[in-house]
């Protein structure tokens, strides 16, 4: 198959590119995002509207006394420009594309997702990192003994600080520092406290403790859920930003083979007002002969429909015009410009046979919305897992193990360069623990109602797939057959443009070289065959643009339009 494919666009790049900006901030001003609109604007010259006629007038009339009026308003031209020729460009599909996958809107905003969604992945891995933190408390205690005569002063300062992690295990070490000022101050008659150090004594504690789950949130599958289903959610929007893509070029090549046939149209209805103006001109000059007023009123107003007819062509082909500059989103061709897109190109005219089975099995690899629902039941049996977990009883063992040093030793009070070097030297108490931890909710509902909802949200999604499989197989079967359809479309409606071409020429021959009299029905007959010629021809081109727009349908429904168009997405993002 001859095909004129986009030359390799790396998505990858773009896609990094996206990335990149997401991270930096962007100021906002919505005045200068416009101003591409605004300079395109300038360029833009409306056509005069001119006031509605209230007579007849042609220059194919004659006037009350029967004569023709050699200074009545002439005919417009049948051509008319569409645009300044220097506003005229003319571009194959192979760059619309690469303009659209470039600058199309909709996918920049698609393409911002998935960095949103690799920042949950990190996130949830951050719930990991070792963590550091500090504690400070002062206890006042004023307690005193029933008989004593004084309150005694024996304030404490606590300070606390160290590292704590929680492991991909479920558990929690954690090693903390804890110095402890006590003062032993006997009398508060006195007027000041007396500074930390002065009446007191000191101790230092170190301490690793670790506390692990033995069944419930146990074990990395459980306590790494999160970042497994975060990164399967990223690569879901990975093949969302796909979809908008592919709808993006799917858009662009209908459009392009539309204005395609929108440009045929008005060369068609160009034609067919020319020939219209040469039968009512030869109808005009036969008056008072063979031919009445009526006949040339009647060629008057196949003029005025087939003039009417083309001003709403010349209007399509700007309106699509106008869409394929949306879709490419390009600064150089702002929409509001003045600047006219055509197309350049012409359909493919060339018969491709389809092996239906291919394309089925094409289509069960290749396509999005089933790579998207595989990764949804694998985030489902992920989810299912946790849940299956959490109907387990809490048990946790926890332990612990540290050195002691400080405190009041042989009469004599530890300052805190002394009590921190005990916990180092031989006359460190060593202190340890280890104990069980359990817990067990009575009848556990919330956990088992948990677990089903988990175990239908599943079945759900692998019901979903299934779903999406027949659904693809019926998309692949109507685009094929869409495909066959508009090939033979294009055979039938040309037959009908030879046999309506036929029929004119035999018309048009017996008007020539026949001596046929212009008579009514003869009159009517010749501009009917006109008509019918422009409507085959009209028919033709539409069959044409079908045709092609069918081929691009097939593939994006066989999930290889990307392909196709030679448009090249990293597939390591997303691979399944």
């Amino acid at each position: 198959m001859q095909r004129k494919l986009v030359p390799a666009l790396i998505l990858a790049t773009a896609f990094v590119t996206i990335t990149g900006c997401a991270s930096n901030e962007q100021r906002f001003d919505p005045r200068s995002l416009g101003n591409s609109e605004r300079e395109g604007a300038t360029s833009f010259k409306a056509e005069p509207l001119k006031p509605l006629p209230t007579t007849l007038q042609s220059q194919f009339l004659p006037d009350d006394n029967g004569n023709l009026n050699p200074n009545a308003p002439r005919e417009a031209p049948v051509k008319k420009e569409l645009a300044p020729p220097s506003a005229v460009v003319r571009m194959p599909l192979r760059e619309v594309t690469q303009r659209a996958v470039a600058n199309n809107l909709a996918v920049r905003v698609s393409g911002y997702q998935p960095a949103i969604d690799e920042t949950r992945i990190t996130e949830a891995d951050a719930r990991f990192d070792p963590e550091a933190f500090a504690n400070v408390t002062f206890i006042a205690d004023r307690t005193a003994p029933s008989n004593a005569l004084t309150v005694p002063n024996n304030d404490q300062l606590q300070i606390e600080t160290g590292l704590r992690q929680l492991l991909p295990s479920g558990g929690q070490v954690e090693l903390s520092y804890k110095p402890t000022h006590v003062n032993v101050q006997d009398d508060n008659s006195s007027a000041a406290p007396r500074g930390i150090g002065q009446n007191g004594y000191w101790t230092s504690q170190i301490q690793l403790q670790l506390t692990q789950p033995l069944l419930q949130n146990f074990g990395n599958e459980v306590n790494q859920a999160r970042i497994v289903i975060n990164r399967y959610n990223q690569r879901i929007s990975i093949l969302d930003f796909r979809k908008d893509l592919e709808d993006t070029i799917s858009k662009v090549e209908e459009g392009y083979w539309r204005l395609y046939q929108a440009q045929r149209t008005q060369a068609i209805l160009e034609a067919l007002l020319q020939r219209t103006i040469d039968t009512a001109d030869i109808v005009s000059k036969r008056f008072g002969q063979d031919v009445t007023l009526e006949q040339i009123s009647t060629s008057v107003s196949r003029v005025e429909s087939a003039r009417a007819d083309l001003i709403r062509a010349r209007q399509r082909v700007k309106d699509l015009a106008d869409e394929l500059k949306s879709l490419m989103n390009d600064p150089q061709y702002p929409v509001a410009s003045e600047t006219l897109i055509l197309a350049a190109d012409d359909p493919l005219l060339s018969p491709i046979t389809f092996d239906f089975k291919d394309s089925i099995d094409t289509a069960l690899v290749n396509r999005f919305d089933l790579a998207q629902q595989q990764l949804r039941i694998e985030s489902a049996g992920v989810s299912l897992n946790v849940a299956k977990n959490n109907q387990l009883p809490q048990l946790n063992v926890v332990g612990s193990i540290g050195t002691f040093g400080g405190g009041q030793r042989d009469g004599f009070n530890q300052q805190y360069g002394q009590a921190l070097h005990d916990n180092f030297d031989g006359d460190a108490d060593i202190n340890w623990s280890l104990g069980l931890q359990f817990t067990q909710k009575l009848g556990n509902r919330e956990a088992n109602a948990i677990y089903r909802r988990a175990q239908l949200q599943r079945l759900q999604a692998i019901a979903s797939y299934q779903q999406l499989i027949e659904q693809a197989s019926f998309e692949v079967k109507t685009a094929t057959r869409d495909v066959e359809t508009n090939w033979q479309a294009i055979g039938q409606t040309r037959s009908a443009r030879f046999a309506a071409a036929k029929a004119l020429d035999v018309v048009v021959d017996r008007e020539t070289n026949g001596g046929q009299a212009l008579s009514p029905d003869f009159i009517e007959r010749k501009l009917q065959r006109q008509q019918e010629l422009a409507n085959a021809e009209q028919a033709e081109a539409e069959a044409a643009a079908l045709y092609n727009i069918a081929l691009s349908k097939l593939e994006q429904r066989k999930g290889t339009l990307l392909r196709y168009n030679n448009v090249i997405l990293d597939e390591k993002m997303y691979q399944r």
